[in-house]
């Protein structure tokens, strides 16, 4: 069925007409619709300028959109040095169990906005947010890469249902930089720690 042409889709009173088959057909596009790119901008405008101030603001962030999907999505904020977020770039939208992530693409929006900060996340569709060991391993490859830009990873938030895990938290982000600075000025929040610091060790 081609919902986009369909006038019996095209209004709210239209769609009772709808069997419940065909209903379910158009509730699934439409959820399939919602995971793709398009949407990033309209998001990111939305939500520039919250304050993302510790993995707790991650989660309320992300955890709506990704949730609940069925394969893996990998999501790139950039910040501010004061935590502002400046966009939600959906980079990657992967299979059940995977995303192929590259530096390049992920690192690219930062670029872009000129942005000294991002959080990386991802969502795992098992429910489960236990680090894999390819997390890890991702997490570590992305830290250092960013080093070579002078732009810090300052999380790697895992979403799994209801639970998140945060790098961060979990000890693996050691960021260092040649002239150490607080980055959110005394704003609070487990990303305003002295210990946070960007860039190069």
């Amino acid at each position: 069925m081609e919902f986009a042409h369909d006038p019996r889709a095209s209004s709210p009173e239209r769609l009772a007409l709808l069997s419940e088959a065909e209903l379910a057909l158009f509730g699934r596009a439409l959820l399939a619709s919602l995971a793709h790119a398009e949407l990033a901008p309209l998001l990111a405008r939305h939500e520039q300028g919250a304050f993302i101030g510790d993995p707790a603001a991650v989660f309320t962030l992300l955890s709506p959109e990704m949730s609940s999907l069925t394969q893996e999505q990998f999501r790139v904020l950039t910040l501010t040095t004061r935590h502002a977020l400046l966009g939600n770039h959906l980079v990657y939208q992967g299979t059940v169990s995977q995303a192929l992530v590259r530096a390049a693409e992920v690192f690219r929006p930062a670029v872009i906005q000129q942005a000294p900060t991002i959080i990386i996340a991802h969502n795992h569709p098992s429910g489960d947010p236990t680090l894999s060991p390819d997390d890890r391993r991702l997490t570590q490859h992305l830290v250092e890469a960013g080093k070579l830009l002078d732009i810090a990873v300052l999380d790697h938030v895992v979403i799994g249902g209801t639970a998140y895990t945060s790098c961060r938290e979990q000890g693996l982000m050691q960021l260092t930089h040649p002239s150490p600075q607080r980055l959110s000025g005394g704003a609070g929040g487990d990303y305003s720690d002295d210990s946070i610091v960007v860039g190069d060790r």
